[in-house]
């Protein structure tokens, strides 16, 4: 490998340990679309499982959104895998998708199926610092609170992401210098979608002020992680203070919860809402519509939020319960 290559190799290897992403021995499902970010993570991968003994599954989801395109892209993959002797699993969208929403929740539903049929330890996907920065900045955009801002990880249950540390100008010159070739998605071209935008018009003006800001808006948001972190463990224990669960109800004295911090109320309600089978993470205006109940404590005084959560106020009681 040349310098620069093998820089990049030791950097990855780096943040793999740093990260205690995986360790020697695991097997790990790769996620490769056949863009040049998932290329070179399969590279980097193949290249570390000669020194780590890991065993890697590379699995391709069609989503079929851009007809012999999208099918161009997994024989690619397939082609590939073959090529490095590795594992090849896929599947299509069975139904036309109609949301990018849709079309992730699908992919990580077949990443964590192929994940269980193959008793691997994690799913590496191919995000990386751009990606991060893009998200960040869309969140504040749309409204995001604190976990709007670090809302990539490098790791996060099963979903690891071994690239997060990398520039994309460092991945794309680590293919060009190995003559590495990858598909090229042109709808990831087009202004229509918000991300394209913030990716192609925004980001480059950002990076005129400030040619590091790509790693300003990382430590930003690591350090957004651990304000975050800190408020959790704080209103896990505050929340264990003042409440008991009494037949499959959680009861919390509403004085108690009130005299909280804002922050600390916000987290509890989502923790409770996550107890209650909530997938995904509640909006602002979810919590607050919960905050603002239990403050004014007149009116209607029960509501049931992301058709799980039920709160009912009673005889000075919140009580928490599933619908």
């Amino acid at each position: 490998m040349a310098k620069k290559e093998k820089d990049l190799f030791i950097e990855f290897k780096k943040y793999i340990a740093d990260n205690d992403l995986f360790r020697a021995g695991d097997k790990v499902v790769v996620a490769c679309s056949g863009g040049p970010d998932s290329v070179a993570l399969l590279y980097l991968l193949t290249d570390l499982a000669e020194e780590l003994n890991l065993e890697l599954i590379v699995a391709h989801f069609n989503h079929k959104l851009r007809g012999r395109e999208a099918d161009a892209d997994e024989k690619f993959v397939k082609e590939l895998s073959a090529k490095l002797n590795l594992v090849f699993v896929s599947a299509s969208a069975k139904t036309k998708i109609k949301s990018e929403e849709e079309a992730r929740e699908q992919r990580y539903n077949f990443l964590q199926r192929v994940r269980e049929e193959e008793s691997a330890k994690v799913v590496a996907v191919a995000h990386n610092l751009d990606d991060s920065a893009e998200t960040v900045l869309l969140n504040i955009i749309r409204g995001a609170g604190i976990r709007g801002l670090y809302s990539l990880r490098s790791k996060r249950g099963y979903i690891v992401r071994p690239l997060l540390f990398a520039e994309k100008t460092q991945i794309l010159s680590y293919l060009l210098r190995r003559k590495l070739k990858y598909q090229t998605d042109k709808s990831n071209e087009t202004l229509v979608y918000t991300r394209n935008i913030m990716r192609h018009n925004i980001l480059p003006e950002i990076s005129k002020i400030n040619p590091s800001a790509l790693s300003a808006i990382a430590r930003t948001s690591l350090l957004a992680s651990q304000a975050d972190e800190y408020i959790i463990q704080s209103s896990r224990t505050a929340l264990a203070k003042i409440s008991q669960n009494q037949n499959g109800k959680i009861i919390i004295d509403r004085k108690k919860f009130s005299v909280l911090s804002p922050a600390l109320q916000s987290e509890m309600i989502r923790i409770l809402a996550e107890s209650a089978g909530v997938i995904r993470d509640l909006s602002y205006a979810q919590v607050e519509e919960i905050r603002t109940l239990i403050a004014k404590n007149v009116g209607k005084k029960h509501k049931i939020i992301a058709g799980r959560l039920k709160i009912e106020i009673e005889s000075g009681k919140i009580i928490i319960s599933k619908k």
